[in-house]
């Protein structure tokens, strides 16, 4: 009888006979990790590119029915901006290749968002589909070991013409030179021009003028369309110059105004007609000399009236004010001598605004920023402030929305600056 000690070891030979199914194992797992990562990187990879793609054929159908809406509100048709819309996506390509316009369609966006009535009868608004599908769709990388060859990816986007509704807010007090007055006159009408060479059916125009405690509406809101018609507003605008006094030795009036008077508010010289008002600028509102100083909120205060008596969710607001200096308030002192007037005039050619009085510089500082905050949060009214001569630290808070705050000595500027803002106003919206 052999011993249990003369028996051969039997876990070796276990081992040895395990050896090549355990190899086998290692194998498979081995390739089932690297499918497993190979599918985890065509994911990624993929997925990436993918991304990529479907983020630049929404831009292209942004940029295409931005194109046919552009094309439609400077008055083309309907072929005309489908060709629009064709032409820019044959200027652009997704992941290499040009897609294609799958849909184009028109009709009419209400007031109400999301509100597409289809139709080719007079349409303010542009919808598109475009798409790499079928045979063009985008090609995958690693996504073909499961049986993923390509991905179609589409863009899908909405562009309607934007009502604009744009004031110009200009100082007209007595500090301005004639020189540099005749630049800001230049500059408003710069800025009409730039509107009425690019304007929709429904974009209006408008203008206020302000002093120290008073503002007008010089030129009431009105289509864009019927002042490109017949230049109603650039023949007024021409006439455009800094309030009207009966006598005074500032440099900004001409030397037929100096005369001395015992009543500098007596407004019969140079002419006193029923028409023009008399003062140095008959066509002007008038300013008494007991009256100097510049208030921003007279002029802001209008405006925000106007605003928000044409109010609209799809209406971009836009509010220019050019001024030539920092605010100048009122002490009460002078609201006793205003009560002095024999004859207290009130504008009657224009819509008059008449401000607080007392008003000191502080609260002319503080009151602004109020108004430009409450204008932008009532009717998201976009604010550019340009100020000439003074660069005066509470106007850089001003602006809102898309506006901007800028400072320059020089008056031959204004003109140019106009213009680039008005040729920064949106001309459609986008959804």
């Amino acid at each position: 009888m052999r011993s249990w000690l003369a028996l051969p070891p039997r876990t070796p030979a276990r081992r040895l006979r395990n050896e090549p199914t355990r190899k086998g194992n290692y194998a498979l797992m081995f390739g089932l990790a690297m499918t497993v990562m190979l599918g985890f990187g065509a994911f990624a990879i993929d997925l990436s590119y993918l991304r990529l793609t479907e983020d630049q054929v929404q831009d292209v159908a942004d940029a295409a029915s931005q194109a046919a809406m552009i094309t439609l509100k400077r008055g083309g048709s309907t072929a005309a901006a489908t060709t629009a819309a064709s032409l820019m996506l044959n200027q652009n390509v997704v992941g290499g290749v040009h897609p294609r316009l799958q849909t184009i369609t028109f009709g009419i966006w209400g007031e109400t968002r999301a509100s597409f009535t289809q139709t080719n009868i007079s349409p303010n608004a542009v919808r598109v589909k475009v798409t790499r599908d079928g045979t063009n769709s985008v090609p995958m990388f690693l996504s073909k070991m499961w049986g993923r060859d390509a991905m179609a990816v589409t863009g899908n986007s909405t562009s309607a013409a934007r009502k604009l509704h744009t004031l110009l807010v200009m100082d007209i007090t007595g500090s301005w030179s004639q020189v540099n007055f005749a630049n800001a006159r230049a500059a408003s009408i710069a800025f009409l021009d730039v509107l009425t060479s690019s304007y929709g059916d429904e974009d209006t125009i408008g203008m206020v003028i302000f002093t120290g405690p008073f503002a007008w509406e010089y030129s009431p809101f009105r289509l864009v369309k019927d002042e490109a018609a017949d230049h109603k507003y650039r023949t007024s605008w021409g006439n455009l110059n800094v309030a009207s006094k009966s006598t005074t030795h500032a440099h900004s009036y001409p030397v037929e105004c100096w005369v001395e008077s015992p009543n500098l508010n007596i407004f019969t010289y140079p002419t006193n007609t029923a028409t023009d008002k008399g003062g140095c600028y008959p066509k002007m509102p008038r300013e008494y000399t007991d009256e100097p100083g510049t208030d921003h909120t007279t002029g802001m205060t209008l405006a925000r009236t106007m605003f928000n008596e044409n109010a609209g969710s799809t209406v971009y607001n836009a509010m220019v004010m050019l001024t030539d200096g920092i605010p100048n308030g009122f002490p009460a002192t002078e609201a006793v001598i205003r009560t002095q007037v024999a004859t207290k005039y009130t504008e009657t050619r224009w819509r008059q605004y008449e401000g607080p009085r007392p008003h000191t510089t502080l609260q002319i500082q503080t009151d602004s920023n109020t108004l430009a905050t409450a204008m932008w949060n009532e009717s998201r009214v976009n604010q550019w402030v340009i100020s000439f001569v003074q660069d005066g630290a509470f106007m850089h808070t001003i602006p809102k929305g898309n506006g901007t705050f800028t400072y320059t000595t020089n008056s031959a500027t204004l003109p140019p600056l106009f213009q680039s803002i008005a040729r920064s106003l949106p001309l459609v919206i986008v959804y």
